[in-house]
């Protein structure tokens, strides 16, 4: 009998279930030509996807046009919206890669997932940056990123046109709309200068 690979032995198995574990295992193992072959084709399936509709892997392309690289300065925020739910952030960059996050999360409720998302996210960033004591007092605007984890078919850096809803949010009247402006709506019904 093959000698077990001690990632997978399991303390005080019997022989026959840890020849099960092994097997188990075993089909999960990918050789290195293997992996190859897998991420050869899951890259075609991608490059599929951006260059047309209604192909396995859907893809949409983003207008990113550069990662970070360690070196920026300045205090950054953002909005990070998920399924159940919302993130405001401050995130501070001290130019040698270093890192300081303050944020505050809010639970979505069922009417914000139903019917009144933008201006529950809106008042989510005023509750922010009033309790940051960072409200603009100025000319000039807060930026703020926007992470917004549903399909959107992007159409610039700062704008999007939501496909549908998923994650179990269903607002009538959102979808084939921009979501940025929605948004930019919202936070000027608030008086926020965020864009």
């Amino acid at each position: 009998m093959a000698q077990s690979d001690p990632r997978y032995v399991i303390e005080g198995a019997t022989a026959e279930q840890q020849q099960a574990v092994d097997l188990l295992a075993k089909q999960f193992l990918l050789t290195d030509e293997r992996l190859a072959q897998v991420i050869k084709e899951f890259r075609r399936r991608m490059e599929e996807g951006l260059a047309a509709d209604g192909r396995v892997l859907k893809m949409i392309p983003s207008y990113v046009t550069r990662r970070p690289t360690g070196t920026e300065t300045g205090s950054y925020f953002a909005i990070d919206l998920g399924g159940t739910n919302l993130r405001v952030l401050r995130v501070t960059l001290d130019g040698k890669g270093g890192v300081a996050t303050e944020y505050q999360k809010f639970v979505l409720s069922e009417e914000a997932k139903s019917r009144t998302l933008f201006d529950f996210i809106a008042q989510c960033v005023e509750t922010f940056l009033d309790d940051h004591n960072i409200r603009p007092t100025g000319q000039q605007p807060v930026h703020m990123g926007l992470t917004f984890s549903y399909p959107v078919q992007q159409t610039s850096i700062n704008s999007g046109t939501l496909v549908q809803w998923t994650k179990g949010l269903n607002v009538p009247g959102c979808v084939g709309r921009d979501v940025v402006r929605l948004l930019q709506d919202a936070l000027l019904r608030l008086g926020l200068r965020v864009k």
